[in-house]
């Protein structure tokens, strides 16, 4: 009895982790969207104070200054969103694996065995989250080093 509701708990938790990633993508592509639509702002911006000449007026100075420094603005507030979406996608992801192995250590009538396969298959999400935010971040990722042979 107690089995099939843990597996039923287990099946529940990631059904709702695999809703909430997708949601968290979705986000993520629109803020993504606002930004190309912000950089093209930035250019008209910066084309406005190159197109200023040296008869053009003070007013117009401030004009062309005033629009860069609101694109230059709303660029960075959509840039920190991306950046907390990312950040929350990874945690999400982190979270739910290590309630995943405070269950798995509860057990104890289960092997290392049992236990690492089960968790090897949990770590995935984690693990892709991770790499996600490493490249969206342009990190170098470390040689996977082969593990020590027996």
């Amino acid at each position: 009895m107690r089995r099939p509701l843990l597996a039923l708990t287990c099946l529940l938790a990631l059904a709702s982790v695999g809703c909430q990633k997708q949601t968290i993508a979705e986000r993520e592509q629109k803020t993504e969207s606002q930004i190309c639509s912000q950089l093209a702002k930035v250019g008209q911006a910066l084309e406005q104070v190159a197109a200023l000449k040296p008869t053009s007026t003070v007013g117009e100075a401030t004009a062309a200054d005033k629009a860069l420094a609101t694109a230059l603005s709303s660029l960075e507030t959509s840039k920190e969103k991306l950046e907390q979406l990312r950040l929350q996608n990874f945690n999400t992801q982190l979270k739910a694996f290590k309630a995943e192995v405070a269950k798995v250590a509860s057990n104890k009538k289960q092997t290392l065995e049992q236990a690492a396969v089960e968790l090897k298959a949990q770590a995935q999400p984690v693990i892709i989250a991770r790499r996600q935010l490493s490249a969206a971040v342009k990190c170098v990722e470390p040689a996977a080093k082969n593990p020590a042979k027996p």
